[in-house]
C-alpha cells in the first residue's frame, strides 16, 4: 500500500477495513535547516490555497444543487439567494484570508510580531 517502507518511521495499523499509520515520513522535503523550514512554509501556503478552492467547489456545488431543489419544489418565492448570499460572503472572507490578508494577518505577520516582541524583551533585559 506505501510506496517506500524505508522512509517511514512509526507504528502501522491493519485492519480489516484499511491501514493507518502514526509516525513520520522522511524524504518528502528538502534537508534539515532553513531549506526545511520554508519548504513546511510554502506546503503551508499551498495547502491554504488547496482548501479555499475545495471550499469554492463545495460552495458551488452545493448551491447548484439548492436551486435546483428549490425550482423542482416550486415554492412560492426562492429561498436559495439567501444561502448563496450568505456562503458568498463567506467565501469572500476565506478569499481575503488566503490572498489578500495573508501579509497582515498571516503567519508571516505573526512571525513578525513575535520576532518584534521577542526584540523588545532582550532590549529591556540589556
Amino acid at each position: 500500500m506505501y510506496q517506500n517502507d524505508e522512509e517511514f518511521e512509526g507504528a502501522e495499523v491493519n485492519t480489516p477495513v484499511g491501514s493507518f499509520r502514526a509516525g513520520r515520513s522522511r524524504g518528502w522535503g528538502p534537508g534539515d535547516g532553513e531549506e526545511d523550514e520554508e519548504y513546511r512554509r510554502v506546503r503551508r501556503r499551498v495547502r491554504r490555497v488547496i482548501r479555499f478552492y475545495k471550499h469554492l467547489t463545495t460552495a458551488v456545488t452545493t448551491l447548484l444543487l439548492l436551486l435546483v431543489l428549490d425550482i423542482v419544489t416550486g415554492v412560492k418565492g426562492w429561498w436559495v439567494h439567501w444561502v448563496a448570499i450568505v456562503w458568498g460572503i463567506i467565501l469572500f472572507i476565506h478569499f481575503l484570508n488566503v490572498f489578500a490578508f495573508d501579509a497582515l494577518l498571516g503567519r508571516e505577520a505573526e512571525k513578525r510580531m513575535i520576532e518584534r516582541e521577542l526584540g523588545k524583551r532582550q532590549g529591556g533585559r540589556v
